[in-house]
């Protein structure tokens, strides 16, 4: 089971860094309970079942595995007119090393990505990952987990900025170096605090990058009581506050927010999990004397529904509302997401993955607010050829349509998948 785990997350960290070119306009949530995960990210990637193969160095078990993507993306820029296709190589080396030590289990990640645009040299990178997880358990009803991570990689171009002409010739780099903790006390009713800071800052074209560099720092407490058998209420507050290190007399988007829910965690059968929220969220500019006039108050929710008819199949909705920072233009950006994933074996050897996925973004702080609406699918099949060597195949599809001019865009990518382990 440990190496089942194990295993599990380290393909899931190596997923993180997505398949090139797949413009979806997404955000990652605080909404992890019960495994969910929302923003779109884990229910588009492929998720083929490696058998765990592991080896010892002492009391430590090494992880080693190894992806290989090869894609053709019709439209790399994200593009309204004109678009650029190109042939995507993308080599995913990763490891990872656990050690345990009764309820103790300590984890750390390497993931280096190499991505090579065949027909456009000057938007390959190479990007790194780092990551530490502590979970400790000191008796049955007090656990925590310490987590820490370095990220130096980039944003493609044409995935932010998006309706402006292409400035530079190559994407934007920067690191990204993040920490954070949960505590959580109880048994069946239980309080968890979390709080998590992260630095981000930019490495080249400096003349326009200097406005994203960004500090954000994040505390949340929750309560859960049962209200029936393997149904808890919960009550939650979070707080986070953006630090933008660029500000101008009439430019100053630092601000705090604000979120309140009341929700439900539940179980309703074997095949059945759930977690919800509902509430109300306030955003607060540090600057009322800025050239932007947002309305920072809405409502907020997050959904997740797990159904597992049968043990090789499952059917799960994602769905979300909630504010993101600007890529851009604007002030901030209301974003609401619906993903619906079915994951489907045929056999011990072969299974799919069908995803659906639909997003509607604001832009807060404009005379006239852009919209955009975005329409995502893909279908991969995943075949075990070898306890160690899983190949799949996939198409990816996006269609965005914006009132912004030059924001709209198609996209088509086909995909060779080839992930090993020892």
């Amino acid at each position: 089971m440990k190496k089942l785990i194990a295993t599990a997350a380290l393909l899931q960290f190596m997923a993180m860094a997505g398949l090139p070119g797949v413009g979806l306009a997404t955000e990652v949530t605080d909404f992890q309970s019960n495994g969910f995960q929302a923003g779109g990210v884990e229910v588009f990637q492929t998720s083929p079942a490696v058998p765990a193969v592991g080896f010892h160095v002492g009391a430590i078990e090494i992880f080693p595995a190894i992806r290989v993507n090869v894609s053709h993306n019709d439209n790399i820029f994200e593009q309204e007119a004109n678009p650029k296709s190109s042939l995507v190589t993308v080599i995913d080396p990763a490891v990872q090393a656990v050690a345990a030590r009764g309820t103790n289990r300590y984890e750390l990640n390497y993931h280096l990505s190499k991505g090579i645009y065949h027909n456009s040299s000057s938007d390959n990178y190479l990007d790194h990952f780092v990551g530490a997880n502590v979970d400790l358990e000191p008796s049955s009803r007090l656990s925590s987990q310490l987590w820490a991570n370095y990220n130096k990689t980039h944003d493609a171009r044409g995935s932010t900025f998006t309706g402006l002409p292409l400035t530079f010739g190559t994407p934007d780099k920067y690191h990204e170096t993040s920490t954070g903790g949960k505590v959580s006390y109880g048994i069946n009713a239980r309080i968890v605090f979390k709080g998590d800071y992260t630095v981000k800052r930019y490495e080249n074209h400096r003349s326009v990058t200097v406005e994203r560099d960004l500090d954000t720092t994040g505390f949340g407490i929750a309560l859960f009581v049962p209200i029936a058998p393997k149904t808890s209420a919960v009550a939650e507050i979070r707080y986070k506050h953006f630090n933008y290190i660029y500000s101008s007399p009439i430019i100053n988007l630092d601000s705090n927010e604000m979120r309140y829910f009341a929700g439900l965690d539940w179980e309703a059968t074997a095949k059945t999990t759930g977690t919800l929220r509902l509430g109300y969220l306030n955003k607060n500019f540090a600057s009322f004397n800025q050239i932007y006039a947002p309305k920072p108050s809405q409502i907020s929710w997050e959904l997740g529904v797990l159904w597992e008819p049968m043990t090789y199949s499952s059917w799960k909705l994602l769905t979300t509302y909630a504010p993101a920072e600007t890529d851009g233009i604007g002030s901030y950006r209301k974003v609401v997401n619906v993903n619906v994933a079915w994951k489907h074996g045929w056999s011990s050897y072969l299974k799919h993955n069908v995803t659906l996925g639909y997003g509607r973004e604001t832009y807060q702080g404009l005379v006239v607010p852009r919209k955009d609406r975005l329409i995502t699918a893909g279908i991969s099949f995943d075949y075990a050829f070898r306890p160690w060597l899983t190949v799949g195949v996939g198409y990816n599809y996006a269609n965005r349509n914006s009132n912004e001019p030059n924001s709209s865009f198609r996209q088509n990518v086909w995909a060779l998948n080839l992930i090993g382990t020892l």
